[in-house]
């Protein structure tokens, strides 16, 4: 089973070579590696040949030397970790790389391309294999006095997918909601998703929200992100609705390989209780005045029949007299 390996975490990768390899402020200004990040695939057994085109666009000649080195992703963040042959285990695809240049020199304005020979052992796991090739000043005195600025173009990640019985395994860990009871929204959601497959993985996830009456009122995609084999990703999102009322669901489904989706419920209240009791004293406020009203024109309507009253007794005591 042949899988291809998402261009994310490469990018990851290659955005993260500052814990690795520094470059002087000229040259690595300088320097433009590409590609930056190879995919491939193949059999335990077969051998692969990428090429990798360096370019030195400054104006000063540089020794560079070329290796190769393996990579974990262990964090939550999707920071890469340099890791020694010995302790990475599983992941390890350094030992399978020849390089036909380990070191060059590239004048002022030189390109020059390197070819990548990778080795694919007949007993290779299968699954996501992990390693980059960086390129370094061969000269100490290269680098200068006035420190090191980081550069995301001095190397070229490679991940290297074996074919073979792949294990996918993934759960949510932890799905919640930033406040049980909402006055307004938006609706801040957090889900944290761990990879237990032999290879990465980069799940298509959203979550649908559904009222108190089972309509679904929204539905938010999450961002793709890749996670490392053991490792655990946090993934937000955020409804971005102001009004609301009642007791709502959010189901946060997440497919992550061949036809397997995990998924994970919870509930949640909008509850805008500020403006109902405001509604409600005003409620009660015209309902004081309407009880104010209302009494005031019964008063006034039992004091005219008192007057009718005393007038007909002044009329029958005026028809008695005269009598």
């Amino acid at each position: 089973m042949k899988i291809s390996l998402p261009k994310f975490f490469i990018s990851l990768l290659t955005l993260s070579l500052c814990h690795f390899v520094t470059l002087p402020q000229a040259f690595a200004s300088s320097l433009v590696v590409s590609p930056p990040r190879i995919d491939l695939e193949g059999k335990p057994g077969d051998v692969l040949q990428q090429a990798i085109k360096i370019t030195n666009s400054g104006d000063k000649s540089i020794t560079l030397s070329a290796s190769a080195i393996d990579f974990i992703v262990a964090d939550d963040s999707g920071t890469p970790i340099q890791i020694t042959t010995s302790a990475s285990g599983r992941y390890l695809a350094s030992p399978w790389f020849i390089l036909d240049k380990p070191e060059l020199t590239l004048s002022a304005n030189q390109s020059m391309s390197i070819i990548a020979i990778i080795e694919i052992p007949a007993d290779a796991l299968p699954g996501g294999h992990y390693a980059g090739i960086f390129f370094a000043p061969k000269e100490k005195g290269a680098l200068g006095t006035t420190g090191a600025v980081v550069t995301p173009e001095i190397g070229a990640l490679f991940g290297i997918t074996v074919a073979g019985n792949i294990k996918y395994d993934a759960l949510i860990k932890d799905f919640s909601v930033k406040a049980n009871v909402s006055e307004f929204g938006p609706i801040e959601f957090t889900a944290v998703i761990e990879n237990q497959s032999d290879t990465h993985i980069r799940p298509n996830s959203k979550i649908v929200i559904h009222d108190m009456l089972g309509r679904q009122l929204a539905e938010l995609p999450l961002d793709e992100v890749n996670i490392f084999p053991f490792a655990t990703r946090t993934l937000t999102g955020s409804w971005n609705t102001v009004w609301g009322l009642g007791r709502y669901r959010a189901t946060l489904t997440s497919s992550y390989g061949p036809g397997l989706v995990t998924s994970r419920d919870l509930s949640f209240w909008i509850m805008p209780y500020r403006l109902i009791a405001s509604i409600l004293v005003i409620l009660l406020v015209l309902l004081v005045l309407y009880l104010s009203v209302r009494r005031h024109l019964i008063h006034k309507e039992d004091h005219r029949d008192d007057e009718i009253d005393e007038l007909k007794r002044k009329i029958a005591e005026m028809e008695n007299r005269t009598h």
